[in-house]
């Protein structure tokens, strides 16, 4: 199997639409990483004075629905294949001097291609082709042909239609982690744009209304992702790739625009740009929706609920058995819930917080040593210390309950290490660690790997005030001492959220518990 590679279609187009899903599939079964599609259909294979000039392709209706099919097809098929469907042969505005030559990030392994005739009679002419076009000297390049698919079916019918592009293009949206509707967004751009596509990518204010905010990917690598489809898809178009803090961004400055792509989610949108720029005397947009049918960025940044979304390393500084699985989040975040939906999985818990109490009690060192530093005035009548009273004079001097958390965070992590040590004795094979300060105690180093529970600031809130009957005010200082979910998404390897109903978290558990036995440790599996 390859990594990356090329594929070649000359069929006629509503051949190719017809075969889009056994023509990916057989592709996937070659490549396993990045496919490049090029369009060429009823190609000419007669040796040009000049190979490397593409033949253009005026862009039509089948063309279009052609690179939707694709798209949307390569999801069920093969979804973990990076595919681009390269349009730079697709223009209504060719010259003689016209010429698009790729340079692909990927570096090329095979060439398919979907008509075996062709590349028998005019094999020259194919490495001609692709050597010029596609900016390549590797000379080990493989060529293979698709077989075993169908290619005589009959022709069908509809009606075909030239369709208008643009000499400026210009579009929105997050761009979190290209996915398929953003490919076919923005290959309709590029599909319409004939000399600049414009695109704003959703920063500040607008990401913090959309759900899981946090996952959202930082704006310059967003930005950089949309820059690196457009000039791989169609090199010879320049772009202007800008942040926006609005819905409006580049649409009502830029009065040189002349068409807006909007989805059916935004197509209110695409009404709303128009009157502002009437209000300034622009030119009106023309509005082309387009109908991609694929999921939101929400629901797919939902989809990493759950699963590894950094690294699981090797921590060799503790036993492989049991495996520790670290489970922290902020106040309210629903951490407790979830660690006992894991202990009816079959993992036992240590809770940190209960270690906490019991770090100070009379008779233990660190009972000493917080009486010896804060005094006597600290203790109740019966001699244990009263934790209000220590609380009056930590609570309001950093620096004292810095002194005092380096007295009592060694001890829980001692008392947790022994309880962790005991459960591996009785046989439990993971071991979850629930603290709300794992990650300010630096306890991660006790665990195998780490999952964070988020939830909305709203939401704490709500809880806060319904189960400590604290006010807004009360709840969100609380829980701004804690730790933040932009924090636990950078830090932890799994993210739960428990923001809506019991079964939808309790599917996210089931599904990070599974995959979790597919990673542990051999060592463990044994005794699994």
């Amino acid at each position: 199997m390859f990594e990356s590679g090329l594929l070649i279609l000359t069929r006629p187009v509503p051949i190719l639409r017809k075969n889009v899903q056994d023509i990916l599939s057989r592709a996937a079964k070659i490549i396993s990483s990045t496919l490049y599609v090029h369009i060429q259909p009823n190609l000419s294979t007669k040796l040009e004075p000049d190979p490397a000039r593409l033949q253009f392709v005026p862009p039509d209706r089948n063309l279009r629905l052609l690179m939707t099919d694709i798209y949307s097809s390569s999801a069920s098929v093969c979804g973990n294949m990076d595919i681009y469907v390269l349009l730079g042969n697709i223009t209504n505005h060719q010259s003689p001097m016209t010429k698009c030559r790729y340079n692909l990030r990927s570096k090329l392994e095979v060439v398919l291609l979907d008509n075996s005739d062709q590349f028998t009679a005019n094999e020259q002419y194919f490495y001609k082709f692709f050597q010029n076009t596609f900016q390549t000297s590797n000379n080990d390049i493989k060529f293979q042909c698709i077989s075993d698919i169908d290619f005589t079916q009959e022709m069908n019918s509809e009606e075909n239609s030239h369709i208008q592009t643009y000499r400026q293009v210009v579009l929105g949206g997050t761009f979190d982690r290209l996915h398929v509707g953003h490919k076919i967004l923005l290959g309709e751009g590029c599909l319409l744009a004939d000399e600049r596509l414009t695109v704003g990518v959703t920063t500040g204010e607008m990401n913090l209304k959309k759900s899981l905010p946090e996952f959202i990917q930082p704006t310059t690598e967003r930005i950089n992702s949309v820059v690196h489809f457009i000039e791989t898809v169609k090199p010879q178009i320049s772009h202007h790739v800008v942040p926006i803090s609005d819905m409006f961004g580049p649409t009502i400055t830029d009065p040189d625009l002349q068409c807006i792509i909007v989805s059916a989610e935004t197509a209110r949108g695409g009404e709303i740009v128009n009157q502002e720029r009437q209000k300034k005397g622009f030119q009106q947009l023309d509005v082309e929706q387009i109908h991609d049918g694929q999921s939101s960025s929400s629901s797919l940044r939902k989809r990493l609920l759950g699963t590894v979304i950094n690294p699981v390393k090797e921590n060799r500084n503790i036993p492989t058995s049991p495996y520790v699985l670290g489970v922290t989040g902020g106040i309210a975040s629903g951490k407790s819930a979830i660690c006992k939906r894991l202990e009816k999985l079959g993992a036992a818990t240590v809770d940190c917080d209960k270690l906490g109490h019991q770090a100070y009690v009379k008779g233990t060192p660190g009972y000493d040593k917080v009486v010896s530093t804060f005094g006597t005035g600290i203790l109740g009548e019966d001699g244990e210390v009263n934790r209000r009273a220590l609380g009056a004079i930590v609570f309001s001097d950093e620096a004292k309950m810095q002194t005092l958390n380096g007295i009592v965070w060694p001890e829980i992590a001692r008392m947790a290490t022994e309880e962790i040590r005991q459960y591996g004795k009785e046989g439990k094979t993971i071991v979850v660690l629930e603290a709300a300060i794992l990650l300010k105690a630096g306890w991660e180093t006790m665990c195998h790997e780490v999952w964070g529970c988020v939830i909305p600031l709203a939401e704490a809130v709500k809880r806060l005030e319904d189960r400590n009957h604290l006010s807004e005010e009360e709840a969100v200082k609380r829980i701004k001492l804690g730790v933040t979910n932009e924090e636990l998404v950078n830090r932890c390897n799994v993210i739960l959220c428990s923001q809506w109903e019991y079964e939808y978290t309790q599917q996210q558990v089931e599904k990070a518990w599974h995959l979790l036995q597919e990673r542990l440790p051999s060592s463990v599996k044994s005794q699994y």
